[in-house]
């Protein structure tokens, strides 16, 4: 229970410190105070974070081609050098094609939330047009490279990994077991929540 409460507190430590910052706005589904976003069919809050990139020229990032073969896929644009990588501001707006998305509240240094990174690469094939979000706060993101390049998250094109810009952590959080998985509808409305280990089984209903 004791390293279940130090996990949490370090996944939402940078949230307020946030708050004292001049904070990154989104374009897009500003809060409203009247709307509990841990519903289910709530609409998802703002998301803007600021994902990490591989920069290093190390790992390109690649595409599977229909026979399973990798194919290289050109680098994404960054914004802000770090000295292992690159991060990048991501809305939902360059996620939104049409299809689910997977937003993955974890820790970097949570064995569960590796595990659960894993379990989803094994199964990456399924998501042919659903996305995946790793999100964590931003007292984090000194860990993010290692476990980025950790699980070579730069190969997989529906993967993203980063730190919360806004208020989505403070919004639909449940403080509960690490990694929370919320799952959003193309609309983005949501599905489901799932707090700790998930089968992929369960999840597959909602992979696109």
């Amino acid at each position: 229970m004791v390293i279940r409460t130090i996990i949490l507190s370090l996944l939402l430590a940078g949230h307020a410190s946030l708050n004292a910052q001049e904070p990154v706005k989104s374009t897009q589904n500003t809060p409203l105070a009247n709307i509990d976003y841990k519903q289910k069919d709530a609409p998802m809050p703002g998301l803007l974070f600021l994902a990490y990139y591989d920069s290093t020229g190390g790992v390109d990032k690649v595409t599977l081609d229909k026979k399973g073969k990798i194919k290289k896929h050109k680098k994404q644009p960054v914004v802000q050098e770090q000295s292992k990588g690159s991060f990048y501001k991501v809305t939902d707006n360059e996620l939104n094609n049409g299809a689910n998305l997977f937003v993955m509240m974890f820790n970097p240094t949570c064995l569960h939330c590796e595990d659960a990174t894993f379990k989803i690469e094994d199964n990456i094939k399924l998501f042919k047009k659903s996305k995946i979000v790793l999100l964590t706060g931003e007292k984090s993101k000194m860990y993010i490279p290692d476990f980025a390049e950790r699980h070579r998250i730069v190969r997989y094109p529906a993967m993203y990994i980063g730190y919360d810009s806004s208020t989505f952590i403070d919004d639909v959080f449940l403080y509960q077991t690490l990694p929370q998985l919320n799952i959003y509808s193309a609309d983005r409305k949501l599905l489901k929540v799932y707090c700790g280990d998930v089968p992929i089984d369960t999840l597959k209903k909602f992979i696109q």
